[in-house]
């Protein structure tokens, strides 16, 4: 919050910038938010390759903000009724805060509770070195590609 003394002049706020101040309000007819790399925060993309597998890609950036978003996508995927094998693969991710880590926990608890197979794509990326540094990375079933876990998944 922003506190004006009574009888002092209102300065302008200046719009973040690299190196920058404080970002101004949003209109609701703003383009989305781009990050100075110049691409969105966060893509997902959902495909069925074979009966009953489904591969939920993850582009961008994942930190608190987007993980309600993407819990829900995940969720709704591991509810539906003939699923056999989910596929996350993360490996487009280029940044992953704690919350990724949690989101990939949530859906492999519920993947098990539901008896459906989870396969992860980490990637050489961020997700990578948060499973490794964590100790997590045994906890699921990594694969090197997509290909791979659908490989996996179809037997």
């Amino acid at each position: 919050m922003i506190v004006f003394r009574s009888g002092a002049p209102r300065r302008e706020v200046a719009p973040w910038v690299p190196g920058g101040l404080i970002a101004a309000p949003r209109a609701a007819g703003d383009p989305p938010l781009q990050h100075s790399c110049g691409t969105p925060a966060l893509r997902l993309s959902v495909e069925w390759p074979a009966p009953g597998v489904v591969v939920v890609g993850v582009r961008g950036e994942i930190d608190l903000a987007c993980v309600p978003r993407l819990t829900e996508l995940v969720r709704q995927r591991l509810t539906a009724a003939s699923l056999r094998a989910v596929v996350i693969d993360v490996s487009g991710v280029t940044y992953s805060s704690s919350a990724g880590l949690e989101l990939l926990i949530h859906a492999h608890r519920r993947a098990e509770h539901r008896g459906i197979d989870l396969y992860v794509v980490p990637g050489d990326g961020p997700v990578r070195r948060l499973l490794e540094l964590t100790g997590l990375r045994d906890h699921f079933t990594c694969r090197d590609t997509t290909a791979e876990a659908l490989a996996d998944a179809r037997h």
